[in-house]
């Protein structure tokens, strides 16, 4: 008897035992949020990279230029100069200026607003190809063996013009207003014939400019005592012989006045 009531006892608590219960489902909504997740990441790198990389096609120029990564006050940023630089240089004939140059000049034309200022003052490159080589010129014009540019940009009366001198760092060495002069520009070199203070010609001391007009030539040297630059008259041929008859003259004039006193 009491062994029945024993097995009996077992049976019931087996059949009391509870039921397993269902998995939560936490851990799926878990790995869903998760991969969402991370394909918004995703997504949103793959995005960035894509802008990334029209960016460095847009500027792949300046990029590869190694002085990019020095700061030159001089320059325009990578930004104003791919915006600016072809309102600037608005003919091929001046794709051959070395970018730091470009640059240098795209500042200069930014911090003067040369394109469009208040009193609707404009200068720009001249637009006329033939005439575009002559107005740039590169040398050593200072002496301290720096790379240095000079260039013309004409004025909006088509009158008148300016010239400009700076270094590969943009830094303005030389800057004057031609007033109804519209020149050409070429450099000469250290040691070239040319006439400075007398009308003897002399070998220049440095690297130097030739101002052309149509009826007159100057040249612009460097004047190491003054630290600027000057002009001087080159005088032609006929100037030479004009001058030369007038000091044959002159001397047969004293020499008549001589033989009259001794006489």
């Amino acid at each position: 008897m009491d062994r029945t009531n024993s097995n009996s006892s077992q049976f019931q608590s087996s059949d009391n035992l509870p039921e397993p219960k269902p998995k939560s489902n936490k851990k799926t909504i878990f790995w869903v949020v998760l991969i969402i997740a991370l394909l918004a990441i995703v997504c949103f790198i793959a995005f960035q990279f894509g802008v990334y990389k029209q960016r460095q096609e847009v500027y792949t120029e300046e990029i590869a230029y190694p002085a990019d990564s020095v700061f030159v006050n001089g320059w325009a940023s990578q930004e104003d100069y791919a915006y600016w630089k072809n309102a600037v240089f608005t003919i091929p004939e001046y794709n051959d200026i070395p970018v730091p140059f470009q640059r240098a000049i795209v500042k200069i034309f930014m911090d003067n607003k040369f394109m469009q200022n208040e009193d609707n003052i404009q200068y720009f490159f001249t637009k006329i190809k033939d005439r575009a080589p002559k107005v740039i010129a590169y040398g050593n014009f200072t002496g301290q063996g720096d790379k240095e540019m000079a260039f013309l940009l004409e004025k909006q009366d088509f009158a008148s013009s300016a010239i400009f001198i700076i270094t590969d760092q943009g830094n303005l060495l030389y800057w004057k207003e031609l007033s109804s002069e519209l020149p050409t520009i070429k450099r000469f070199a250290k040691g070239a014939l040319i006439y400075l203070n007398d009308m003897k010609l002399v070998p220049a001391p440095t690297d130097g400019i030739i101002k052309q007009n149509k009826n007159s030539k100057y040249v612009l040297i460097y004047n190491r005592e003054t630290k600027t630059f000057d002009e001087h008259y080159q005088y032609t041929d006929e100037d030479v012989k004009n001058s030369k008859h007038e000091m044959e003259g002159d001397e047969e004039t004293v020499e008549e006045v001589d033989t009259a006193v001794v006489e």
